[in-house]
């Protein structure tokens, strides 16, 4: 890797040099975690196809990196939900190499050349950095070059999010759908008789349907999967598979003709179906809550808002579970202490967060987090910044950040990482 260094560290010497002019949003996009989300599809059960188009209109949470790939939504009967959808579930991500790919997305493969780019990576790694990183890394036996490495790093930190979405089909919800599909079939052999019993059919039409959307529920569960990237397959990878995307220039490209290393390791690389996997971490299920429809216009706006803030209550429910998944975001004000995270990330008067320092390990060349003190949101200084709060009015929707107080140390600066704790 020491070969991507020069042109990291000229990058970073850029950064260091305007990092105290940048604004606290250039802060949000450092050491993200990445995540990659789909969802499953039943085509035979009901509500699924509004339900598949409110998902794909749905962004990646701002808290991750977006590392999608192009399949975002698996299609499987409703039979295998039960006893096989967690087998399926499994059998797709390996099936089609699922973690392969998230590795090669982190290193821009090309399809046609096999070559690597590392510039994402470094974007991720240091675009961000801030200026107590610098120091840091300025006084370890690494140096600057340290800093380099945390891009590599930062794809361990790499998930897959599988939702399996589903409407909760009540019983008078059934109905009512039943009752739908009865009454277009009427209008449409009764379209030459009664004007009378066409407008009296309509009018239950819109009655049903307005009734379907106000109860709109989901039952929504999440399987999250983490990228195995350590030591040894990152050295394997370095080893037997990378090589530099070729120059645009006429000697780069005869040189990397000419390199009869190339097409073994492209082959190679493509064959191989075993050396990255992916780990099962677990799972939550849960059931939406009912919706509030203030500010909401049409059908599709309901949907949406009900799969994104069901996704939203799974996610924090799995960073609450599983420490690795756990958001870190910088603080973006001291005076008043402010972060830009709120309910979604499932802030309540209640949490606590700690406020971490990371300084590279001199043993290990690898960060670690000192904390330097533990903090609490001021109760009704909390944002709410769930899906459409603000067009449903919401209290705390007004705010752009959470207010904090201190509940222990001292120093705080902006960009220090804060990290919910129990």
């Amino acid at each position: 890797m020491k070969r991507f260094y020069t042109a990291a560290i000229l990058a970073l010497i850029t950064i260091s040099q305007t990092i105290c002019a940048q604004a606290p949003d250039s802060v949000l996009k450092y050491r993200r975690s990445s995540l990659y989300s789909f969802m499953i599809s039943h085509p035979d059960l009901n509500m699924d196809e509004e339900i598949v188009n409110a998902f794909m209109a749905l962004e990646t949470p701002d808290k991750y990196n977006n590392h999608d790939l192009s399949v975002k939504c698996v299609t499987t009967p409703s039979s295998n939900r039960k006893d096989n959808l967690m087998r399926d579930v499994d059998a797709y991500l390996a099936r089609n190499e699922i973690a392969k790919r998230l590795v090669s997305k982190w290193f821009l493969r090309n399809k046609v050349t096999g070559g690597f780019d590392p510039s994402l990576i470094m974007q991720r790694g240091l675009y961000g950095a801030t200026a107590m990183d610098i120091e840091s890394a300025a006084q370890s036996k690494r140096g600057i070059d340290a800093l380099a490495d945390k891009g590599y790093e930062m794809i361990s930190n790499t998930f897959v999010i599988v939702n399996d979405i589903t409407y909760v089909d009540h019983e008078k919800n059934a109905e009512i759908a039943t009752g739908i599909l009865t009454i277009i079939g009427g209008l449409a052999a009764g379209a030459t008789g009664d004007d009378n019993n066409i407008v009296t059919s309509l009018t239950t039409l819109g009655a049903a349907v307005s009734s379907m959307i106000a109860g709109f529920t989901v039952r929504i569960t999440s399987y999250l999967y983490q990228l195995d990237w350590n030591d040894s397959v990152a050295d394997y990878f370095y080893e037997h598979y990378y090589y530099d995307k070729p120059g645009t220039d006429s000697l780069s490209l005869a040189a990397f003709a000419a390199d009869t290393l190339i097409p073994a390791r492209k082959a190679a690389y493509e064959a191989d179906s075993t050396t990255f996997r992916l780990k099962y971490v677990g799972k939550y299920m849960a059931k939406s809550a009912k919706p509030v429809l203030r500010g909401l216009y049409n059908p599709e706006d309901v949907f949406r808002k009900v799969c994104a803030r069901a996704i939203d209550n799974n996610v924090m429910e799995l960073q609450k579970e599983f420490d690795q998944f756990k958001v870190k975001v910088p603080l973006v004000s001291t005076e008043p202490l402010m972060a830009y995270i709120g309910m979604k990330e499932g802030v309540t008067a209640k949490s606590k967060y700690e406020v971490l320092v990371p300084v590279i390990d001199e043993a290990t060349g690898k960060i670690r987090y000192n904390r330097r003190g533990v903090i609490r949101p001021v109760p009704g200084k909390i944002w709410d910044n769930r899906y459409m709060a603000n067009e449903e009015e919401a209290v705390g929707s007004e705010f752009n950040a959470t207010t904090f107080e201190v509940v222990s140390g001292m120093n705080f600066t902006p960009g220090m990482l804060i990290r919910e704790i129990k």
